[in-house]
């Protein structure tokens, strides 16, 4: 009835005490209203490079490493970690991920309230300083629990940081069907569940931070696309999700490609920006209210 925590790990050792200390208080928050188990999986994607296990006194009893026995990537090493966690519950989180203290007790009242397969959380996106809301409002947020957004405008989940899942309702084809471009594993995710028309609750409360940090963008957004593409190569082999669906989710990302890299004068771009949010707001009506 607990919760897993999967942590990929990969050369983050700067990272593990600031993170052992946000788990800490989350534990803290979480054991002072449940007592199931929480369990801290640190699945170690980087041979050779050992985790420093003084850094991690902090959470000392909660976790233990599983060691890849070669550089996997992020979609296998989440893999691998849940195929290990023994509860209920699953939160893949980033060895750089900023969370509130309140994040596990909340999410986990939530999703016992609601009974449902995954909650996903509010949180900010941090760029140059200022935080802005990952989700405007609630209505926005609650948009996130259906396939609309996703297929007409992309991944509006900043990370999977931001949900608790129920481990038996992760679809098995995103289980052993691993996509092996890193960058788009949680959007092949969501995608996949929507597909399974699983049911997913949403929680107001601000728990998450995504910093951005405005390096090497050419070469993300890049690799992002490219790893969207094989997305949709995948998500046609599982079935599940409407072919037009799959056809606009090529498309936006041609869209993507053209918007950042071809079009090299700015008021060009510029027009082109809004001919194509408006084609994508018309996708994303037709998608949730009209369901074709």
């Amino acid at each position: 009835m607990g919760v897993s925590v999967i942590i990929p790990y990969y050369h983050g050792n700067k990272y593990l005490e600031n993170l052992s200390k946000v788990l800490a208080d989350n534990i803290k928050e979480y054991e002072k209203k449940f007592d199931e188990k929480i369990e801290i999986l640190f699945i170690n994607d980087s041979p050779g490079d050992a985790l420093e296990k003084e850094f991690l006194k902090e959470i000392s009893g909660y976790y233990r490493i599983i060691e890849n026995n070669k550089n996997y990537g992020i979609h296998k090493t989440r893999v691998n970690g849940i195929c290990e966690a023994s509860q209920e519950y699953i939160w893949m989180l980033d060895q750089d991920d900023i969370v509130s203290e309140r994040w596990l007790l909340s999410q986990f009242e939530c999703i016992q309230k609601y009974k449902t397969d995954m909650v996903i959380a509010n949180g900010k996106r941090q760029i140059s300083g200022k935080d802005y809301p990952i989700f405007k409002n609630d209505k926005t947020l609650k948009d996130a629990t259906t396939i609309a957004p996703y297929v007409a405008f992309g991944n509006v989940i900043a990370s999977p940081g931001q949900c608790l899942i129920r481990k038996s309702a992760i679809p098995v084809f995103w289980m052993e069907n691993i996509l092996w471009e890193n960058c788009a594993d949680d959007m092949y995710l969501w995608m996949l569940m929507f597909g399974e028309k699983l049911n997913i609750s949403y929680n107001p409360e601000y728990l998450y931070t995504h910093v951005s940090t405005g390096e090497n963008f050419s070469s993300n957004e890049k690799q992002t696309i490219y790893s969207e593409y094989k997305v949709i190569d995948l998500l046609r082999k599982a079935g599940g999700i409407k072919e037009w669906y799959l056809r606009f989710y090529a498309e936006r990302l041609k869209i993507r490609n053209r918007y950042f890299f071809e079009i090299k004068k700015k008021w060009m771009s510029q027009i082109y920006y809004v001919v194509t949010e408006i084609i994508k707001i018309l996708v994303f009506w037709l998608v949730k209210y009209f369901k074709i």
